[in-house]
């Protein structure tokens, strides 16, 4: 009964932070056409953002949502080697440029649709081949896979219901 409890409580505290980590979480549009394909991007200092880029061409490369979310908004890249590797983005006050050592640099992750995991691929954004309903991710100084909503909901939900049953 007591590691019900326990186990009921860090769900709950679980589900408490990840709901309000991503209440901050602002979502954009941006581009035109039939096609979408999410592009999310996470700052070393917490702040999250989401795209969703519309296009019209059947498939675009990784580089050209990021081509498109600069061309509508205020997001802005620093892209090395002929634009083939992202080395800083800032947008809306949160930027972050360079290697700083570690895992401090722009880790790139992509989720194909239909598919529930990401990944980080062994090729990046100019070679990405993105069709509509695809993901890709950016994220500054963690190295772990982009954060998925529904799954911490679930995981809080479950806590709630033991939390519930201990009643």
């Amino acid at each position: 009964m007591v590691l019900k409890s326990v186990i009921g409580f860090i769900c709950v505290l679980i589900f408490l932070s990840a709901t309000s980590t991503f209440a901050i979480t602002e979502q954009f549009d941006a581009g035109s056409g039939q096609n979408i394909a999410n592009v999310y991007f996470e700052w070393s200092d917490g702040y999250k953002a989401q795209f969703l880029v519309r296009f019209e061409q059947t498939t675009i490369k990784g580089t050209e949502l990021l081509d498109i979310v600069e061309a509508y908004t205020d997001l802005t890249t620093v892209r090395l080697y002929g634009g083939a590797f992202v080395d800083g983005i800032s947008f809306n006050g949160h930027s972050n440029i360079g290697y700083s050592g570690g895992a401090n640099w722009w880790h790139y992750w992509i989720k194909d649709s239909g598919e529930t995991d990401w990944t980080s691929p062994a090729f990046g954004a100019a070679s990405r081949v993105v069709y509509d309903g695809d993901s890709d991710g950016w994220i500054y100084g963690r190295d772990s896979a982009v954060p998925e909503p529904a799954s911490i909901l679930l995981l809080g939900l479950g806590g709630l219901i033991l939390r519930r049953s201990r009643r």
